[in-house]
């Protein structure tokens, strides 16, 4: 006789077993952690009533270290300027360029950073801390837009979003002594227009507009000579009695001449704005030193007392051993 074979019975996953058991697990750890939570927080009430004094006593060492600190800390002077790049910059391009200043502030380069910013010895080592970034200035009010957004299924739908404000770049400066500030705004300024590759972009954008300008005048010029030949064939064809026709072209060649004006104005008016920079917002000259008194009291004050707590934590842990 042939053996028949033995057929297993086939295993089904039950998904709802399946998720109650995930849910289970997630209600467990969040049990857990809240229970973990509530025994630090029951932890920390009882040490610090339990010594409270010596608590008491770090923070105040804490706050006075902090305070003696800043004593004994040299003052230095923070200021920030805005700046706006052109067109043809990127803003990212220049803020790395900035940045780059601060690897020589860094590693003591001072006579490579005074030969790159134009300025002393003496007027570099007052600079600590040179910094670009990239911000939005904030706007008052919630100015909105409505945007037309289309789906893969050309299903348009209207999304109504908040306008950005103005973008800048942001130059902050720390220095020791707030006299050579406006000569560090100057020399930050020139080094970036004197930047090779800013330059030369520089140099073809003005290439390009002047190119431009001068298109826009002999189209101007061309139009003028239309102008003047269309007026001296219309008086001898047209009589007094039908001046329609020299009125509608005159007309016609009076509006494309002041359109193109206004081109060439716009022209002429971005050729003077292709310098890299724009200085939005200088730097402000201070005449007091940056106060760090709080900031290191409360530090300081902070770090003394968690030192403590967990000098407390270690103790009852070990007398619990």
């Amino acid at each position: 006789m042939s053996e028949q074979p033995i057929s297993q019975p086939s295993k089904e996953i039950d998904l709802l077993d399946v998720m109650g058991r995930i849910f289970s697990g997630i209600g467990n750890g969040i049990k857990n952690f809240s229970a973990w939570i509530k025994r630090g927080i029951q932890t920390f009430f009882r040490l610090f009533l339990k010594y409270w004094w010596l608590f008491c006593a770090l923070l105040i060492i804490g706050s006075a270290f902090g305070y003696y600190k800043h004593k004994l800390q040299r003052p230095y002077y923070e200021t920030e300027m805005l700046v706006e790049a052109n067109r043809v910059i990127s803003r990212l391009q220049i803020a790395n360029r900035i940045n780059s200043l601060q690897d020589l502030v860094n590693n003591a380069n001072n006579q490579i950073l005074a030969n790159q910013l134009g300025l002393s010895v003496n007027e570099i080592r007052s600079i600590f801390y040179v910094k670009a970034d990239i911000i939005d200035v904030k706007v008052e009010g919630k100015a909105t837009r409505t945007v037309i957004r289309r789906d893969k299924d050309g299903v348009e739908t209207e999304e109504i979003v908040e306008e950005r404000g103005p973008q800048y770049i942001r130059v902050q400066v720390r220095v020791w002594e707030n006299q050579n500030i406006s000569k560090i705004e100057r020399a930050i300024i020139k080094f970036i227009e004197n930047d090779p590759y800013i330059v030369e972009q520089i140099k073809l954008a003005k290439d390009i507009n002047q190119s431009q300008q001068k298109a826009v005048e002999t189209e101007i010029e061309q139009l003028r000579l239309f102008q003047k030949k269309n007026i001296e064939k219309g008086s001898l064809v047209v009589s007094k009695d039908s001046p329609l026709m020299v009125q509608n072209e005159e007309k016609t060649y009076v509006d494309e001449i002041l359109e193109l004006g206004s081109r060439l104005a716009y022209l002429q008016r971005e050729y003077e704005l292709l310098r890299p920079l724009l200085v939005v917002q200088p730097f402000e000259p201070l005449e007091k030193p940056v106060d760090n008194r709080l900031r290191n009291i409360l530090f300081f004050a902070l770090l003394f007392f968690g030192i403590g707590y967990g000098a407390m934590l270690l103790r009852e842990g070990w007398n619990r051993i």
